[in-house]
């Protein structure tokens, strides 16, 4: 087929996207406590308190990412030029600070409350503060008991973090251990 037939027949649903991504960035706009400069949402994200939620500029968030808190609304800030890929889980019951130009990669899932070994028991929030240039990566599973993960830390795919990281660390593995120290990246 030739080129601009192809490019003829994608042309429909490359508008229903970008349609859909014009809609669902100023529904979030209307409807979250506050969203930076330049930020934008695909359709299909979900937030339970959209008035506990600040958003700085320049930030990016994927199709089926979902905040929610399972009591109270401790809420969540996200700094400048973080983008949230695709299925991420971000659980707000304790508190959820992110820093700027972190990347979190798609389907990790972070809490914020803990159940001790009940699950009928009341949550127990606890605060949750991820540095500024930090990348979570895929499927990465970040547990109540880490309170603080560093700026400039990598949190490997797959990894189960279930203590605090230090700053520029690499985390990988069940549980997660430090494998090795972030180059210093230029500012």
């Amino acid at each position: 087929m030739h080129k601009s037939v192809l490019r003829a027949l994608r042309m429909p649903a490359q508008i229903r996207r970008r349609l859909g991504l014009i809609a669902a960035t100023k529904w979030h706009r209307a409807t979250l406590a506050q969203v930076g400069a330049g930020s934008r949402f695909q359709p299909g994200v979900r937030f339970d308190d959209p008035s506990s939620v600040t958003i700085g500029a320049g930030c990016y968030i994927w199709r089926g990412v979902e905040v929610s808190a399972e009591t109270g609304r401790a809420g969540l800030r996200i700094g400048d030029g973080v983008q949230i890929n695709r299925d991420v889980h971000l659980d707000t019951t304790g508190g959820l600070v992110i820093g700027d130009n972190t990347l979190i990669s798609e389907g990790a899932v972070i809490y914020t409350h803990d159940h001790g070994l009940d699950p009928w028991s009341v949550p127990q929030p606890m605060v949750k503060t991820i540095g500024a240039g930090v990348w979570i990566g895929m499927r990465a599973v970040i547990l109540p008991q880490c309170r603080r993960i560093g700026d400039g830390a990598v949190i490997g795919a797959g990894a189960v973090v279930t203590r605090d990281v230090p700053a520029g660390a690499v985390v990988a593995g069940n549980p997660a251990r430090i494998i090795g120290q972030r180059a210093r990246v230029a500012e």
